[in-house]
């Protein structure tokens, strides 16, 4: 009879301790809750601080204007990805941007601005930078301490500038730091003829397709042309390449002898 009258006690027990289990987790949970309003109710889980790193043209304003982060935004519902997609596409000059988050409420941007590969002249004398893919920066006038890229005088067609920017880009910056200046001269039979004034006197005919790789020779070619004593002229860079003196050293050459 005593093991009979024990059962019910141990089931109340039981169920009592359950009881207090559920109540316990219930409050917990409502403590959970509680700091999860307060939290997102509090400045501690708000954008405090927007920092941009990384810029020389571009404005931080305009970096931060475009990602469309704004203070008193929930930090933790910011999405990096879709920040850095949205100055990207929305800024040509911005070629990447790694978007950091630090707790409480700083977001660090930092942008990788597009390498600007030559300087575009408008009709006006007015300089604008050319970016590796092609695109003319018109909002970003060049400063007279900015002028250290070949300038492009004239350009007829400008759907030709991104695959001339590419060639820009690979070529040696050696060899790119004699071009003074470009001049797109398409004729009926050469669409992309290009006319260069470089630095050290000599006048090159070339084409856009290819110039980086036709241009590797140009150092070596005018280092045998110095040997012979020939300072000035034309140079050919494209598939053939030859020399041709201008009219008036060819003329003195010829009276000498």
């Amino acid at each position: 009879m005593a093991k009979i009258e024990k059962i019910p006690r141990l089931r109340e027990e039981k169920r009592k301790k359950n009881t207090n289990r559920q109540i316990l987790v219930l409050v917990l949970l409502f403590f959970v809750v509680l700091l999860v309003i307060l939290f997102f109710q509090s400045s501690i889980s708000r954008v405090q601080d927007i920092t941009v790193t990384g810029v020389k043209y571009v404005s931080d304003d305009e970096v931060i204007k475009q990602s469309h982060v704004t203070f008193d935004m929930q930090f933790l519902f910011i999405n990096s990805e879709q920040v850095a997609a949205s100055i990207v596409s929305s800024i040509p000059a911005v070629e990447s941007v790694e978007v950091k988050k630090h707790f409480p409420g700083k977001v660090e941007l930092r942008v990788k601005e597009r390498p600007r590969v030559a300087l575009l002249m408008n009709p006006r004398g007015e300089l604008f930078p050319v970016t590796n893919n092609g695109f003319v920066l018109k909002e970003y006038p060049v400063k007279e301490n900015e002028m250290d890229k070949p300038i492009i005088r004239t350009w007829r067609d400008e759907g030709l500038l991104p695959e001339f920017a590419q060639e820009l880009t690979k070529l040696d910056s050696n060899t790119k730091s004699l071009i003074s200046e470009i001049h797109h001269q398409p004729e009926a039979n050469n669409p992309k003829r290009l006319v260069l004034f470089m630095k050290d006197g000599f006048e090159v005919h070339s084409t856009i397709t290819n110039f980086a790789e036709n241009m590797a020779w140009y150092p070596s070619f005018v280092q045998t042309l110095k040997r012979e004593g020939k300072t000035e002229g034309i140079i050919n860079m494209s598939e053939v390449k030859w020399f041709e003196p201008y009219r008036q050293q060819q003329t003195a050459n010829e009276k000498k002898s």
